[in-house]
């Protein structure tokens, strides 16, 4: 064997291969050093029997082992795995004992929790759809990521590695492998379609003031009982005495503010009368007027419902003679936007709400929004890539050739055996094996059956006005499409022109005059003095008689709150997706 293994039992500090640690503490019969995607390395060693106690109380329990070619003395010792030992000695009466070592840092936890933090980025996260606990779990944003934690054997780097495509290069073997070692496993079929239902809910919460004096005014014009900013009635006092106040109810939402109405005649216009010429006298009767200021205030919460739905379709190979047998995976989601669940800022030290102000009519067409639509498109983006890796091709090479060997890596060979005559793909799992003295390394590489097919988007056509002419994020456009994961998966926008299901109330632009249902004056100016003049004859009768026409107002405002008997504001957003592009590393399909 033209090979030394050195094995050096060290403290857990020494994480650094030195020469040092070039020497046989141990001497090892055999091994076996396996690393699967996902998992931390593990080692198992056969060794002379000591005949210590090797997990005694004060002993080293960390390992470094390497590997020297004699073949290529200037290179040099090759680490290995750098390794803590978690398995009591098998048989320790024997000759020689078998000892377990995983290559596990002592803060793994805290490297993953530190890496998955830095993770948490859009389209690929987003705990809106997350409870609590799964947003502190690390492994919650692996789901839209296509990866799998790495922990480098030697270093013991924690890194999150593509399940398709190795970070750290591709190892090219050709047809260099050992003949009679290739295995083609075809595993479960690819996903068909995802089927992705999200639902969306938050308070619409609003409060403020509408200055409604204009239409009230506006409505005494419309009977000639007004000038520019005034109102005018023979029935002034009464009028003025029941006109609203403040803190009084109206219904629909609404309370009146801070009302007031002030008398202006003789001070601000001249005295005015309305005078009768009477068979027993002259009766004058006051015109008074008043400058109105009629005000009201909302304070609204409202249910707010909207609700996504998407099939997503794979652009993957058929895999089975009947395509209807492969599977079809559904994900049905829910999430509050009103939960402070996105990172604090200044103004919202707490967490802020995805849907930042709670007055708003839509969620989803927001920017915000957008990325709870691209998530749940990575969410089953990343189903059916996972899925698409349903073949494994297993083959050997010398050992020298593996000792590069990682799970951050591609690997590929040529065969004929292969369907299309070469298979490459990620390294899915691997072992360094010395068995009676025979090194051999062994490597499995995961394959997807995908058609290598890539999308692109589409402008779209301008809605409101020509191209050009709105600002930036104003206008919209009919069949635009956009890539929400460059060259896998296109979106159409045309959901962004599906207006709200609701009443229409925009809290963001209350306008006195959308919010008036109507506001109707009854007797007048007019009205009034054609009573007056009827009781000529007497100026009692024309008194009791213009008490009973006093000058009232009746009025609706826009209803704010939702009845019992309201439908509810829910608001439905179908989406238009293309197919998921699906890599191709192997071609079951080639003649």
């Amino acid at each position: 064997m033209a090979s030394r293994f050195f094995f050096a039992w060290v403290a857990p500090t020494e994480t650094t291969f030195g020469i040092e640690h070039q020497v046989e503490d141990e001497k090892i019969v055999d091994l076996s050093l396996g690393h699967n995607e996902g998992a931390f390395a593990t080692l198992v060693v056969t060794v002379r029997n000591p005949r210590v106690g090797l997990l005694a109380a004060g002993r080293d329990q960390w390992a470094w082992l390497s590997w020297y070619d004699t073949e290529n003395p200037t290179g040099g010792a090759v680490p290995i795995a750098f390794c803590r030992v978690v398995g009591v000695p098998e048989s320790p009466q024997a000759n020689s004992v078998k000892l377990s070592f995983l290559a596990r840092p002592a803060d793994y936890d805290a490297r993953k929790r530190a890496l998955a933090e830095t993770m948490k980025v859009a389209p690929f996260w987003d705990p809106l759809f997350l409870t609590p606990e799964s947003r502190d779990d690390p492994d919650t944003v692996l789901e839209t990521y296509i990866h799998a934690w790495h922990i480098d054997r030697v270093d013991h780097a924690v890194s999150a590695s593509h399940m398709l495509n190795g970070e750290d290069g591709l190892l090219d073997f050709g047809s260099d492998f050992i003949k009679g070692t290739l295995d083609i496993q075809i595993g479960q079929p690819p996903l068909r379609q995802v089927k992705v239902s999200g639902t969306i809910n938050w308070d619409q919460v609003a409060t403020g003031s509408v200055d409604f004096s204009k239409q009230l005014v506006d409505a005494f014009k419309a009977i000639g009982s007004a000038d520019k900013y005034a109102v005018k009635s023979l029935t002034g006092q009464g009028f003025m005495k029941k006109f609203p106040v403040e803190g009084g109810r109206i219904g629909g939402g609404w309370t009146w503010g801070v009302c007031s109405i002030t008398r202006t005649d003789g001070v601000v216009v001249p005295e005015d009368y309305h005078q009768v010429i009477m068979t027993n006298g002259t009766g004058q009767f006051w015109v008074w007027t008043m400058t109105p200021v009629l005000v009201a205030d909302y304070d609204v919460t409202r249910k707010r419902t909207e609700t996504v739905e998407f099939t997503l379709e794979a652009d993957c190979q058929a895999l089975l003679t009947d395509p209807g047998d492969e599977e079809s995976q559904e994900i049905k989601v829910n999430g509050d936007a009103d939960e402070a669940c996105d990172p604090a800022d200044t103004d919202n030290p707490d967490g802020a709400m995805p849907i930042g102000d709670v007055r708003k009519r839509s969620y989803l067409t927001t920017t915000r929004g957008r990325q709870s639509i691209d998530y749940l498109i990575c969410l089953a983006r990343g189903a059916i890539l996972v899925r698409s890796r349903a073949v494994t091709v297993t083959f050997s090479v010398p050992f020298r050739a593996g000792l590069d060997l990682s799970c951050r890596k591609n690997a590929r060979i040529v065969d004929p055996h292969i369907p299309g005559g070469e298979a490459t793909g990620k390294i899915i799992g691997y072992a360094l094996n010395v068995q009676n003295g025979a090194l051999v390394a062994s490597i499995t590489i995961g394959c997807t059956i995908g058609k290598g097919n890539t999308v692109t988007t589409v402008p779209g056509e301008p809605v409101y006005a020509e191209e050009g002419i709105l600002e930036t994020g104003i206008q919209a456009y009919s069949g635009r499409t956009v890539m929400p994961v460059a060259g896998e998966v296109t979106l159409s926008e045309d959901y962004l022109l599906i207006p709200p299901n609701d009443d229409g109330v925009n809290f963001f632009d209350m306008r006195a005059a959308d919010l008036v249902e109507d506001i109707t004056v009854f007797n007048g100016i007019a009205e009034q003095r054609t009573v007056l003049n009827a009781f000529m004859a007497d100026l009692s009768a024309a008194i009791e008689a213009l008490n009973q026409v006093p000058t009232i107002v009746d009025g609706d405002f826009k209803k704010l709150t939702l009845s019992r008997d309201d439908p509810p504001f829910i608001t439905d957003y179908p989406l238009t997706v293309s197919a998921q592009m699906v890599p191709k590393t192997l071609d079951l399909e080639a003649a």
